[in-house]
């Protein structure tokens, strides 16, 4: 299971931000997550509650996921698909020369805090 190292380094990216900014706590962490990493959001949010007790500072904090679809443009007829599974054939065309332009995201996207007084 991957998703707990994705938290981790989610709350340590998160920590360092905290305290570049100076905030005293952290009450929102949003993230974008590409299918292309296939997350369970389940297992996302049972680490985010057990880890976030670790760092001082995100205890109340919630996580928010936002999901990006994959999206493949298709180098044979020009044309870009939204798909669901990770069969990289363009349903166009049939052609496999395809490349990835939307989905292998993981990035925070958002961090809501509040501010040392």
């Amino acid at each position: 299971m991957h998703e707990g190292a994705i938290i981790h380094s989610i709350f340590e990216t998160a920590k360092t931000i905290k305290e570049k900014e100076n905030l005293k706590e952290i009450s929102k962490i949003k993230i974008i997550v590409g299918q292309m990493h296939q997350v369970v959001e389940e297992i996302m949010f049972m680490y985010f509650d057990f880890m976030k007790k670790e760092y001082e500072g995100f205890e109340n904090s919630e996580l928010k996921i936002e999901n990006i679809n994959i999206k493949i443009l298709c180098n044979h007829c020009g044309k870009t698909s939204e798909i669901n599974e990770p069969v990289f054939v363009c349903p166009h065309c049939g052609s496999m020369e395809t490349e990835i332009i939307a989905g292998n995201e993981l990035h925070i996207a958002s961090l809501e805090g509040m501010q040392n007084s």
